[in-house]
């Protein structure tokens, strides 16, 4: 009898001693994470475009929420000022890990922690801003996704050239709320500009306010297409941009698909989406142990180009037949 006691003492001892099956992240910690979520847009209904591609990606990893992890959403209405006082409101709520929306929401985490594991998306040229020592040796808190937006700025405008051939004067509209991207993307535009023969007016946009008195003017300087610097303000703006495009007869040139399904003429640039759902295997990452220094920055391996014919059509512009057979997605 007391041989079948002391061994079924040890069988107890060794299934408390079993770490938990079935989940990812409680494989390796017993609490359950908490993932904190800066995002640039106002409402969760605004950013549901992206947040759903993002819990799926935590899905296919095998996590469910509330049970592996717990999200905390913040909201900054477009305004970069509001950065901060969010992420004080995730370090507060001891979050594990920090999602970073944009370049501005990872400077803002960045400057409020130095421990924090930070994992960032659309954000252009992080070594440039000083996030990471390389791309595959990050060295601090940071790591995440790049959008190589800077890098891309050349192919947007000859892709533009190659949809208007005869096209001469173009807008290049920025948001001077990033200083450091607007300036980045004004000097590769202009000088990839001047190599085939195009003039550049640069417009300033930093609120959606600003959209229709800027495209009139476009209109009254009679500048047939507008370029737009990849930024969230554009990109929540896209239905208002693409109305004003249509309604004031100019081409629009984006940085992101999703803007040409509602109505802007031509993108060139990553899958966004895709690149929101791969960010839940640089957390799976964090929460198994691995250092954000260590963890190799991520730039897209596939970029893509959309064209609306329908915009084309109501532009009066005949796509050439070249450029539409390079398309990734031809909305007609």
């Amino acid at each position: 009898m007391g041989s079948r006691v002391s061994s079924l003492r040890v069988i107890l001892a060794l299934l408390c001693a079993a770490p938990l099956i079935g989940s990812p992240a409680l494989a390796q910690r017993q609490d359950t994470p908490t993932i904190g979520v800066l995002w640039h847009a106002a409402t969760p209904q605004e950013e549901a475009i992206y947040a759903e591609p993002m819990r799926q990606g935590f899905a296919d990893l095998g996590y469910v929420e509330n049970r592996d992890y717990k999200l905390i959403e913040t909201y900054a209405a477009e305004k970069y000022e509001n950065f901060a006082a969010n992420t004080d409101r995730l370090i507060k709520a001891k979050v594990d890990v920090i999602i970073a929306v944009t370049g501005p929401a990872a400077t803002a985490a960045q400057r409020a922690t130095s421990t924090i594991p930070i994992v960032f998306l659309v954000v252009p040229d992080p070594v440039g801003r000083g996030m990471a020592k390389s791309l595959s040796r990050p060295g601090g808190n940071l790591t995440g996704l790049s959008t190589a937006a800077v890098e891309l700025s050349s192919k947007r405008l000859e892709q533009l050239k190659a949809a208007i051939p005869d096209l001469k004067r173009v807008g290049l509209f920025v948001n001077p709320k990033d200083p450091s991207m607007s300036r980045a993307v004004e000097d590769r535009t202009r000088s990839t500009a001047r190599n085939h023969g195009v003039s550049i007016e640069v417009t300033q946009i930093d609120s959606a306010q600003d959209l229709s008195g800027a495209f009139e003017t476009i209109k009254t300087n009679s500048i047939p297409a507008i370029v737009f610097m990849q930024d969230p303000l554009f990109f929540n703006e896209r239905k208002q941009i693409a109305k004003l495009g249509l309604s004031n007869r100019v081409a629009t040139m984006v940085a992101n698909g999703l803007m040409v399904r509602e109505g802007c003429l031509i993108s060139y640039g990553p899958n966004f989406p895709a690149q929101f759902r791969r960010v839940a295997s640089f957390v799976d990452k964090i929460l198994k142990g691995h250092r954000p220094a260590e963890i190799p920055i991520e730039e897209p391996t596939r970029l893509e180009l959309v064209l609306n014919l329908k915009t084309a059509e109501a532009l009066g512009l005949a796509i050439p037949a070249a450029l539409l057979a390079q398309a990734d997605e031809v909305i007609d």
